[in-house]
């Protein structure tokens, strides 16, 4: 099987499970967030809160691939892939049991990354109240942590992409106009105007 299969075969069960354990969370705050920002206001409030939960979440799938991209690189510590929850396994007694904490760290780290660019792309934003808990970093660990992200060239990251959030949801949904910008959506969903991955 190609490894732009596996990845999105990995990342499906994450999506499902995001958006089941998420829909009804947070809507008091999503509704405030849309009245106090006066964005998309033509949107009914149900549909407004499906769009920011489809969009927080492809957010975070852009930031598991990037951040696997670039432990997987050697660009930073590994943390998320096979050798690196191996490593914390040994340093952390019960880790298993939260990989949360490893995902939290990691993209932590890349907040604070030397490079700008990385920096950017990791940047906190509002699509971040829906958070990887317990359950979805299990489901991350056990389904991702043995592929290679190394390998991955720009055009496997936007074929992947394009198998996550298809041409006809971009037409359909336009997460690219909705509310606020999502940066790792961003930057994945622009990849093809770019030179390269990073």
């Amino acid at each position: 099987m190609d490894k732009v299969k596996q990845i999105y075969d990995g990342i499906l069960e994450f999506i499902q499970v995001f958006l089941i354990k998420y829909e009804y969370e947070n809507r008091g705050i999503l509704k405030k967030m849309k009245i106090d920002n006066r964005l998309n206001m033509d949107i009914d409030d149900e549909k407004w809160c499906k769009l920011f939960l489809y969009k927080s979440c492809l957010n975070h799938c852009a930031k598991l691939i990037l951040l696997r991209y670039i432990e997987d690189s050697g660009l930073c510590y590994m943390k998320m892939n096979k050798n690196g929850i191996e490593k914390w396994k040994k340093l952390v007694k019960n880790i298993s049991e939260k990989f949360n904490i490893l995902y939290d760290i990691a993209i932590k780290d890349l907040q604070k990354d030397t490079d700008n660019k990385i920096r950017k792309i990791f940047k906190q934003s509002d699509y971040d109240i829906f958070e990887i808990d317990d359950e979805l970093a299990a489901i991350i660990c056990h389904n991702l942590s043995g592929l290679d992200f190394a390998t991955l060239s720009k055009e496997d990251v936007v074929s992947i992409f394009k198998l996550i959030y298809s041409l006809e949801q971009r037409e359909d949904m336009r997460l690219d106009k909705f509310y606020k910008v999502a940066p790792a959506l961003s930057y994945i969903l622009n990849l093809e105007e770019l030179e390269q991955l990073l």
